[in-house]
């Protein structure tokens, strides 16, 4: 497109017909935008069935929802006019809205800077010839591994994530999808140059590429990486689970383990002083409510329950009209979530 034959010379009097159109056309993009879908009958009737069952009154919801109290109850009992439909789905996805704001981003946990920390001692320069080393991160499920790399990968531009899976557990697989994260479409480098010279062509010394879930790499992988600290300055951040890290160690694989030198976290369950980190940032307060979020947050996964379990009590919270996120949202939180029994 030409962009001049639409510019208005400066000595010329605007085109009205061009800024109504253009004020149209922004308005409709704008819409467009905020436009959110309805969501499905289902889907809402099991998000009023949780709330009910929480001892949220019809009265509280319709209120809430802006509804007339029978429109609520009709809706309930199988008659679904299309309006009543818009406006609860308006009202729950709004609810969701609020609580991803209130969730923000990344909460830096003792943990994940532990993580961070092993990180920065694996990318620092070694001897003369500026060599990188080996990060280990291993541990349970939902401990803050993978959000802690994710996060790190979005700070640093130096910072390369890739999620190990089936396809992508091979060197040249595992290289494409290094190059795929790198330019950000088709792991393809130039015609003729090979994936590894593109990537150390396009990160510097002191890059990190971090390969998640990698109890899935192949030992013998693992050993042909090592050619990126050891050649070309960039170091190698691996994170995966316990068994894993049991394979790994189990290996005595020197060349990998030598290369350690300290940038080495292994995380059995996630520590009371992460859970307390959370706590503080997400406004969760009480003895109660700190005892119930321990006994959720200190097993596998329990991190990943923890915010589950938090986000949808805040969504009964809201529902409720309630000023407090106490023991009792937060346990049937945990029950809608499936991180909870029930059981005391």
């Amino acid at each position: 497109m030409n962009t001049n034959t639409a510019r208005t010379p400066a000595n010329e009097p605007p085109n009205n017909d061009v800024l109504v159109t253009a004020e149209k056309w922004l308005v409709a993009a704008e819409s467009r935008r905020s436009v959110k879908p309805i969501m499905r009958e289902d889907a809402i009737a099991a998000r009023l069935d949780a709330m009910r069952e929480a001892g949220i009154r019809d009265r509280t919801i319709a209120i809430e929802a802006k509804l007339k109290l029978n429109e609520l109850k009709e809706w309930i009992n199988g008659l679904r006019k299309a309006e009543v439909t818009k406006a609860l789905s308006v009202w729950l996805t709004d609810i969701d809205d609020e609580i991803a704001a209130l969730e923000g981003d990344f909460i830096m946990i003792p943990t994940a800077a532990r993580i961070v920390k092993a990180i920065e001692q694996a990318r620092t320069p070694r001897g003369n010839d500026k060599r990188r080393g080996v990060a280990l991160i291993y541990g349970a499920s939902g401990a803050g591994k993978s959000e802690t790399v994710k996060w790190l990968a979005r700070m640093d531009d130096n910072v390369c994530y890739v999620q190990v899976d089936g396809e992508r557990r091979k060197y040249v697989p595992l290289l494409k999808a290094v190059v795929e994260a790198t330019t950000g479409y088709g792991g393809h480098a130039n015609v003729g140059e090979k994936m590894r010279d593109y990537i150390t062509r396009n990160l510097p010394q002191g890059s990190v590429l971090i390969f998640d879930h990698a109890q899935l790499i192949p030992l013998s992988i693992m050993e042909q990486l090592l050619i990126f600290p050891d050649e070309y300055g960039i170091a190698l951040a691996f994170v995966g689970n316990t068994r894993g890290y049991s394979a790994l160690i189990n290996a005595k694989l020197a060349q990998i383990t030598s290369r350690v030198a300290g940038a080495h976290i292994v995380v059995e369950i996630p520590g009371e002083e992460d859970i307390d980190s959370l706590l503080e940032a997400w406004g969760v307060a009480g003895r109660p409510e700190r005892k119930f979020c321990m006994m959720i947050g200190r097993q596998d996964g329990g991190l990943r329950f923890l915010s589950e379990t938090v986000r949808e009590a805040r969504k009964l919270v809201r529902a409720a009209g309630a000023q407090k996120l106490d023991e009792r949202f937060l346990k049937l939180g945990a029950v809608n979530a499936g991180c909870w029994g029930g059981a005391e």
